[in-house]
């Protein structure tokens, strides 16, 4: 009786036949200037004009994605060409489209820094700034594709960018204002007058000037309302709109700085009638004097006026104690 065959695998045979059958890969091609690359794959084309072609097509079809990547493409194999700084500018616009935005703010930038007598130097500009816009707005930034908390710093980066950029463009004087934004969202109020007052002088003759002017005083009212600033940000405030009624006469916004300019002096009455009666109730009689006279010579005729009056004549006639209509009411910010 035969001993079994020991089963020694496929024969050479079988194993051609095995490798027949089983998928091959994509041979590889060498191009010159451009190294290997898979063929059936979507290869770079031959030339930089058939490159920018293949992006057009890509954009008409709508797929942003692969446009972008044929202009970004057709630039890294062919940076000398005279198709390199419309394709770099294409390659930034396609990012616009696909959201990201942070990108496309920075390879707009390149296409200044790399090629800058582009001919789309103003609709750069415009794009650049309208994305500042959107991270003003809250916009994410992004760190390594993840979206991280709105920047202020960073988008004053950016209009800061526009403006050196194009110091003369409509867009300069936009950003300018617009750094002042940036800066009230994150109630830095210094810098954000410092802003306002730097388009004033940088841009006089822009039809921002006033609104800057404006803006100054709101800065300050704003101020004016934190535990940290005193009366000081408040007569910053006063000045500032009267300045603007002073200075730009016809603008929209008047009769809402005045109303502002009411507003914060009822304010410091107030805060003067609050230092009266703190001193009163430290029994601080002499101190607390001076205050209400204070408030009795600086807002004559006014019911907080009679108030001071009425608690300092308690004063005089010896009376520490206020009585209940001497009292001011701290939430009432009317005169």
């Amino acid at each position: 009786m035969l001993a079994p065959r020991k089963w020694i695998g496929p024969t050479i045979a079988g194993s051609a036949l095995l490798l027949l059958a089983a998928p091959l890969p994509a041979p590889l091609i060498y191009r010159p200037g451009q190294g290997w690359e898979v063929e059936g794959k979507d290869t770079v084309a031959e030339t930089s004009k058939e490159q920018i072609a293949k992006g057009e097509a890509y954009e008409k079809e709508g797929n942003f994605e692969d446009a972008a990547g044929a202009y970004r493409t057709l630039v890294k194999t062919w940076p000398l060409s005279p198709n390199a700084p419309e394709a770099q500018y294409r390659y930034a616009a396609m990012l616009y489209k696909c959201y990201e935005f942070q990108r496309s703010f920075k390879e707009f930038q390149n296409c200044l820094d790399k090629y800058s007598d582009t001919e789309h130097f103003s609709d750069i500009l415009k794009y650049q700034y309208d994305i500042a816009c959107l991270f003003l707005a809250g916009e994410r930034q992004k760190i390594w594709k993840i979206p991280t908390l709105p920047s202020m710093d960073k988008t004053v980066e950016m209009f800061e960018q526009v403006i050196k950029n194009g110091p003369y463009s409509p867009y300069a004087a936009m950003s300018q204002i617009k750094i002042g934004f940036a800066r009230e969202n994150q109630r830095k109020w210094d810098d954000a007058v410092k802003a306002y007052q730097d388009l004033i002088r940088k841009y006089p003759k822009s039809d921002l000037a006033d609104d800057a002017q404006f803006q100054i005083g709101y800065a300050w009212m704003l101020a004016a309302r934190q535990a940290d600033y005193d009366q000081t940000a408040t007569n910053k405030a006063i000045t500032a709109f009267e300045d603007y009624i002073t200075k730009y006469p016809k603008s929209e916004k008047i009769e809402q700085a005045r109303e502002n300019i009411q507003k914060l002096r009822a304010e410091q009455g107030l805060g003067l009638m609050r230092v009266a009666e703190f001193y009163d109730r430290q029994r601080k009689t002499e101190s607390a004097l001076i205050y209400y006279n204070s408030v009795v010579q600086k807002y004559p005729g006014s019911e907080l006026a009679r108030r001071a009056a009425r608690r300092a004549d308690e004063i005089r006639q010896g009376k520490l104690d206020p009585s209940p209509a001497s009292s001011v009411t701290t939430t009432n910010s009317n005169l």
